[in-house]
């Protein structure tokens, strides 16, 4: 049994993991539903193989660009259906590294598959290059932001 921790017991910290687990789980279900939902609103069409394409400029109308509304319209659209694309897939590599981070927490991480170890360096780089965007961008956004948000630019996984 694992010794008690900051006045947790060992269950009840599992207890903790599975519910963020499960709630995240769900979360990216609703972001994938927002999707779809999204994408058939849009009328957008099937490829063959199932999935739902994104929706073109030209169904915003104004032909060319020649609308401004249309192409601020389509611009918006776009930028928050690929806002969702990401999150589903920042959650989904979440749900993964927690996972695979419960299964390294038994055996120690020294005793997982080199494949595995080379999941969770892509998950922290997908992360990284994820969080280092978003700084970016509210960075541009808000030019006396100073990173002093209370956030961390994280350590590493070796």
């Amino acid at each position: 049994m694992l010794p008690e921790m900051g006045g947790l017991t060992s269950g009840m910290r599992t207890q903790a993991v599975k519910y963020s687990a499960d709630s995240m789980a769900e979360l990216k279900t609703d972001v994938d539903k927002l999707i779809v939902s999204l994408d058939k609103t849009m009328k957008t069409t099937a490829d063959p193989n199932g999935s739902v394409s994104e929706v073109d400029r030209a169904k915003f109308g104004g032909g060319g660009a020649a609308w401004a509304e249309a192409q601020s319209a389509y611009t918006s659209y776009a930028k928050v259906r690929q806002s969702l694309v990401d999150l589903s897939k920042l959650l989904k590599d979440c749900l993964e590294g927690l996972g695979i981070a419960a299964v390294a927490s038994q055996g120690g991480i020294e005793a997982m598959d080199e494949d595995i170890k080379l999941k969770m360096r892509g998950i922290y780089e997908r992360t990284k290059v994820a969080h280092d965007q978003h700084e970016q961008q509210k960075n541009q956004s808000d030019p006396t932001a100073n990173g002093s948000d209370g956030t961390t630019g994280g350590g590493s996984f070796q």
